[in-house]
């Protein structure tokens, strides 16, 4: 017996669905990097461990603390930006406490808290410009 749909065929839909959720959490990760000092005032980020690890845990984070989310509030039925809008916000605000944890033991070092907002002011404008 014939199939009418092929397999391949399925597997893209699947992934065009999954995309935006995917994409949204790469663009947390970075708004993440951000905000951990990772990203300069250039807007270069300097590829090390350091920086894979931390967007590694932030896709992370997203990924499965959004679908988590969207499972335990029944989302299921939202759109699959919805659902992304969802992961985004996950990932930000997983990779804001992976930053706040990162400057508070800066702080503890003795970096004063006027480099630590400048930084972050100046990372801020030099992505989103002036």
């Amino acid at each position: 017996m014939p199939n009418n749909t092929p397999f391949g065929d399925i597997i893209l839909l699947k992934l065009l669905v999954f995309l935006p959720k995917v994409f949204a959490a790469v663009i947390g990760a970075i708004f993440g990097l951000m905000l951990s000092g990772d990203i300069g005032k250039d807007a270069n980020l300097k590829i090390n461990m350091s920086v894979i690890v931390k967007f590694t845990i932030a896709v992370t984070i997203s990924l499965f603390g959004g679908s988590a989310h969207i499972e335990l509030m029944g989302y299921q039925d939202y759109s699959p930006m919805t659902q992304g809008a969802i992961m985004l916000m996950w990932a930000v605000f997983g990779m804001l406490a992976i930053g706040i944890v990162y400057q508070a033991v800066a702080l503890m070092q003795g970096k004063p808290l006027s480099a630590i907002i400048k930084e972050i002011k100046d990372a801020a404008f030099a992505i989103f410009g002036k």
